[in-house]
């Protein structure tokens, strides 16, 4: 008898662990690594349709490329990125895993709960629109690949960039056309893939020391 109760204890505290472990609200963690970061900023034509734009590729673009490295993503010391009033420029993310592997495509690939939000900026000065694409051609609106346009002038400021790992169903929360610059970031529950900061200067064309 005392044998019978004591599996029936087992068994109950058994079910009760898992009951508890099914309602666990603890985040989703994420599961990329990545061990550098890079991204391009390469100027373009931007092509005025009704109410949007095609972008084109112009021979021998504005380049800017920055390379992320180390435990906190640093960019190089000094590193300033300067872009241009009335100019658009596609930008690139590309990341390595720890094994030197690309792997930006795992962003997209799973875009149901990452997205990329542009941070610092004056306001008014940017104007940004994702480019990504899932597989099937659809668009991902993760931030992995884009566009922005200068449209004013502005002192320098920290550029930021910040991949978000979202947790399941948050993504339908965002509009990927107003929230890009969401300063309110956290509102979108999970965490962050990303952080990658560096100074940035808006100018006006022919700007010395460009």
């Amino acid at each position: 008898m005392k044998s019978n109760i004591v599996i029936l204890l087992i068994l109950a505290s058994f079910f009760t662990f898992q009951s508890c472990s099914k309602d666990d609200p603890t985040p989703e963690v994420d599961q990329e690594e990545v061990s550098s970061a890079t991204l391009t900023f390469t100027e373009v034509e931007a092509e005025k349709h009704d109410d949007h734009f095609h972008y084109h590729d112009i021979q021998n673009p504005e380049v800017e490329t920055i390379e992320f490295s180390g435990n906190d993503f640093l960019p190089p010391v000094d590193a300033h990125v300067h872009l241009e009033v009335g100019k658009s420029y596609r930008f690139n993310l590309k990341v390595k895993d720890f094994a030197g592997r690309e792997s930006q495509q795992t962003f997209i690939d799973r875009a149901d709960q990452h997205f990329a939000f542009i941070l610092g900026a004056p306001e008014g000065s940017l104007a940004a629109e994702y480019a990504d694409k899932t597989a099937d051609d659809k668009a991902a609106n993760v931030g992995v690949t884009g566009y922005i346009t200068v449209l004013k002038a502005s002192n320098s400021f920290t550029f930021r960039y910040l991949m978000r790992h979202l947790n399941p169903g948050v993504k339908d929360k965002i509009n990927p056309k107003t929230d890009i610059f969401n300063k309110d970031f956290n509102q979108f529950a999970g965490a962050n893939d990303l952080d990658l900061k560096v100074q940035f200067h808006l100018v006006e064309e022919g700007h010395e020391g460009h």
